[in-house]
């Protein structure tokens, strides 16, 4: 089945604040020796700057080297899953939960993974446990919307959203979010003017813009949606994805697949 590459989750990335030793050996935090290289940190500290690409390749040679290593196996499954990789994403960070149960910023990692994965019953338990713990974590609450959005459950993702939101007022990642929910809904009415509100924030994600063409051409202004679409894709996509568009006009309720594409 055709997937909007327009329409998809703002979930956003957490940085990783796990550490490691930096001595002439690794050791975890079980005191097991894991490697004679000593972890660099100054080359940890500027991968962040490159590509999803290298930033990849990086981590799997850290997570080789250090296998033991929260950090490595943290960022690690978080480069897979920006790369696409979901499914060995969520096998790396499920491995290190084993080792590292309680560590929420790998809960949270694997929780983003499991909803890259549409597998969002399982991102449920451990991004619940980060919320709980963190009560000023909107970020958290942002990706429990999108987990319960994927399984139906729209007015308890909106819930956590709105949570989300009064930390974090108007912003665009979560008012993305909170506009997909209406529009996997079958209501892209409602989500209009909360993705016009995301698109005017500074730093909006192009998600947001993608889906507010999406929310716009499902009430049949496919020529406003095909202007939208230019902005950031291709004429031949943009024309491409509306025609995908025109087709699910006709059968709403297909319009929860468009939350599913991330």
């Amino acid at each position: 089945m055709h997937r909007l590459p327009a329409a998809l989750f703002a979930v956003s990335t957490l940085a990783a604040c796990a550490t490691s030793g930096g001595g002439e050996q690794s050791v975890d935090t079980t005191g097991a020796l894991t490697s004679a290289r000593p972890v660099d940190r100054q080359a940890r500290e500027r991968i962040a700057r490159e590509d999803t690409l290298t930033q990849m390749a990086f981590w799997a040679g850290e997570y080789q080297t250090f296998p033991n290593d929260l950090e490595a196996a943290q960022r690690f499954s978080e480069a897979l899953r920006k790369g696409g990789r979901v499914d060995r994403a969520v096998q790396i960070a499920g491995e290190a939960i084993g080792r590292f149960p309680e560590d929420r910023q790998l809960l949270t990692t694997y929780g983003l993974a499991q909803i890259a994965s549409n597998r969002p019953q399982e991102a449920l338990r451990p991004l619940a446990v980060v919320a709980a713990a963190e009560p000023d974590n909107w970020r958290v609450r942002s990706a429990l919307g999108a987990a319960l959005d994927q399984l139906g459950r729209y007015n308890e993702a909106r819930r956590a959203y709105q949570e989300a939101l009064a930390l974090q007022p108007d912003d665009p990642r979560i008012l993305t979010n909170l506009g997909v929910s209406h529009i996997m809904a079958g209501e892209p009415a409602d989500a209009e003017p909360i993705l016009r509100r995301a698109v005017d924030r500074p730093n909006a994600p192009p998600e947001a813009r993608q889906n507010l063409a999406i929310a716009v051409a499902l009430q049949g202004r496919f020529d406003e949606a095909e202007q939208l679409e230019r902005i950031d894709l291709p004429p031949a996509q943009a024309a491409e994805n509306i025609r995908f568009l025109r087709g699910l006009l006709s059968d709403p309720r297909r319009w929860g697949d468009l939350g599913r594409a991330g």
